[in-house]
């Protein structure tokens, strides 16, 4: 048997931290046994996916070494590798009528007002929220002719209603169970043709002849459904192992709201690719010899799956800096000086139409930079402390800002642009510069320091060092989230 491994990224954002990590196990699985490591974009959320997305993914595993045997822009004898080809292929429909004409699968017409009502009614009566399988009930020929006369539906699947699922994952002590009550007729076919994700990974992982499938353990919950459609559809499932989810330093899973999770973020940042490898080849995985610098060719060489530990690793980025240390300090110096080249030049044509009408010629560009390029800036303690305030009202508006950043920034869809934070930092200073009637004086005298300039003032110079910046929210864009949060908690440290 040739050992077959891919990863699906899906296009719908910048290329995910979490993709590399899956995507080195997977690589190096492949070499370690003679395989094949195969790409394939799952561009199945029509509202979410860019083709611009799609590109940033294949530069990146480029940047970082990660050549994939097939794919969407390297070819193959599986292709096509982009899914949305393949629905125009016809290939998950086939498969959706194949389950419809063995009675696995069904037609459902409810609408969304009747999921909705379905959903309230559940968590009224304290119900687990899932699909009532109302629709499972009607005869399959009413309900074909139906869909043959325009009617909207979805195809479901027909899981079954009593037992349970167990399956004997390799890095798991004990089997992973599940009852099938606990398990939803999933939407196989969506209203408008185009399959969900668990129909859609099912079906090409079959033909594309992976044999292998691993991936994060976020997806342990579908692995019931997975095995039971290859049951179904006659397919023999592929082996099916989870590693452990990278994990923020509280063990949280990550996210961008404590790490950067975009792998443009650490190119743009100078990180070498063999040094965010060497990483991520330590995230529950060792070297057999206890080294801690190795390069991807090693890795490939000593990697062994069953030596994954799945308890979550922590992506510490203090770890990440030490090992880029080590590979950046042993780079040849044409080597080094082409890193530092790379580094600037990609921030310098970022950052000049901030800064160009701040420059008087070439060198003035550094010292304007700095707030930008800087792990850390200094504050100076009386520039942190605004006109009419003291160090101890100042101290708290900082700390309150930070806090309100982190829950922005933990909000579904929040965006880190001028234009966002701009209109949330109005919001805010609405909201908070605005006492309730009835208020004691205490909280009366905390909205009034809610005042545009003082805060706007604090910002600029808690996230700089400096009084003096280009425009303020197209600065913070720029700095980023977690830098900006980091430097007003280590401001209003400044002014304890």
């Amino acid at each position: 048997m040739t050992v077959r491994v891919r990863i699906a990224p899906s296009p719908t954002g910048d290329p995910h931290v979490g993709t590399a990590y899956i995507g080195l196990l997977n690589w190096c699985f492949a070499r370690r046994h003679g395989g094949r490591f195969i790409l394939r974009i799952e561009d199945t959320d029509r509202t979410r996916c860019t083709e611009a997305s799609a590109q940033a993914i294949y530069r990146s595993l480029k940047w970082l070494g990660l050549s994939y045997d097939e794919g969407p822009d390297v070819g193959g004898e599986r292709g096509p590798y982009v899914q949305s080809e393949r629905v125009a292929l016809g290939i998950y429909r086939r498969y959706a009528d194949q389950l419809l004409a063995q009675g696995d699968a069904y037609r459902c017409f409810c609408t969304a007002g009747d999921l909705d009502a379905m959903r309230k009614a559940q968590a009224a009566a304290g119900q687990p929220i899932m699909y009532d399988r109302r629709c499972r009930q009607l005869d399959p020929a009413a309900a074909a002719a139906r869909a043959a006369a325009g009617e909207a539906h979805v195809v479901r699947m027909k899981s079954p209603l009593e037992g349970s699922f167990s399956y004997p994952d390799r890095l798991r002590r004990q089997p992973f169970t599940k009852t099938w009550a606990e398990i939803d007729d999933q939407v196989l076919l969506k209203a408008d043709g185009w399959p969900t994700y668990h129909l859609a990974a099912v079906a090409d992982d079959h033909l594309m002849g992976i044999t292998h499938v691993i991936r994060a353990e976020e997806w342990l919950n579908s692995l019931p459904k997975h095995i039971w459609l290859n049951q179904r559809l006659g397919f023999t499932a592929p082996e099916y192992v989870h590693v452990g989810l990278l994990r923020n330093a509280d063990k949280s899973k990550i996210s961008k709201r404590k790490n950067p999770t975009s792998l443009l973020w650490y190119e743009r940042q100078g990180f070498l690719p063999e040094a965010l490898l060497n990483f991520l080849g330590l995230l529950g995985h060792s070297h057999p010899e206890g080294k801690e610098q190795f390069g991807l060719a090693e890795m490939g060489a000593f990697f062994d799956l069953d030596r994954i530990n799945v308890a979550g690793p922590v992506f510490d980025l203090a770890k990440l800096r030490h090992l880029q240390g080590l590979w950046f300090r042993a780079l040849p110096p044409e080597r080094m000086i082409a890193e530092i080249h790379r580094a600037v030049d990609i921030q310098a044509g970022e950052l000049l139409p901030l800064l160009r009408e701040r420059m008087t010629c070439g060198g003035d560009f550094m010292g304007q930079a700095e707030p930008f390029y800087a792990q850390t800036v200094a504050h100076h303690p009386d520039e942190l402390v605004p006109k009419g305030l003291d160090r101890a009202q100042a101290r708290g508006l900082l700390e309150q800002l930070q806090a309100e950043l982190r829950k922005y920034l933990a909000a579904d869809g929040a965006q880190w642009t001028a234009a966002a934070l701009e209109a949330f930092l109005r919001e805010l200073l609405a909201r908070r510069g605005q006492a309730a009637p009835g208020a004691t004086a205490e909280q009366q005298a905390q909205a009034a320091l809610w005042q545009q300039k003082a805060v706007y003032m604090l910002l600029r110079v808690g996230a700089t060092g400096r009084a003096n910046t280009p425009p303020l929210f197209e600065t913070l864009e720029r700095i980023g989230a977690l830098r900006v949060i980091e430097r007003l908690g280590a401001a209003a440290g400044r002014l304890k």
